[in-house]
């Protein structure tokens, strides 16, 4: 992955509109592997005072499709399928972090694993994403 793709990638997950409005920031890419960082605030919290599990699940495929994309450059990737176990309840979280990683980069299918932690490094979620990459014909 170049330099100017990886700086690319990153302003496209910065200024998306949905990232923005919710904190989400890449803040690291090598090829394979991210990381997708966002500050807890209140609005990000359910009914019981913990990170919205949506907002944890967010993050983690934001970070598989981030990592996806450092692989098949020029593609669009999307999330074709995904299955997350939540692991664990963090009432205190103020910050969250999200890695994801390429398991298999395949030609039309990419297998990423994604897991999110808190600044604690309480481990909340891990989950297998599976992203479609369509090259333009």
């Amino acid at each position: 992955m170049t330099e100017e793709l990886k700086r690319f990638l990153i302003e496209r997950i910065n200024t998306c509109p949905y990232n923005l409005d919710n904190g989400i920031v890449a803040t690291f890419l090598e090829e394979g592997h991210s990381v997708i960082e966002v500050d807890v605030k209140p609005e990000h919290k359910n009914i019981w005072g913990i990170p919205h599990g949506g907002l944890l699940f967010a993050i983690a495929d934001v970070a598989s499709g981030l990592a996806a994309h450092s692989v098949h450059e020029g593609a669009h990737v999307v999330t074709a399928s995904s299955n997350v176990n939540f692991l664990f309840a963090s009432p205190d979280a103020r910050h969250l972090k999200a890695e994801g990683r390429v398991i298999k980069a395949g030609h039309t299918l990419a297998v990423m694993q994604a897991d999110v932690y808190d600044e604690s490094g309480n481990h909340l979620i891990t989950g297998q994403f599976t992203m479609h990459v369509a090259y333009a014909q």
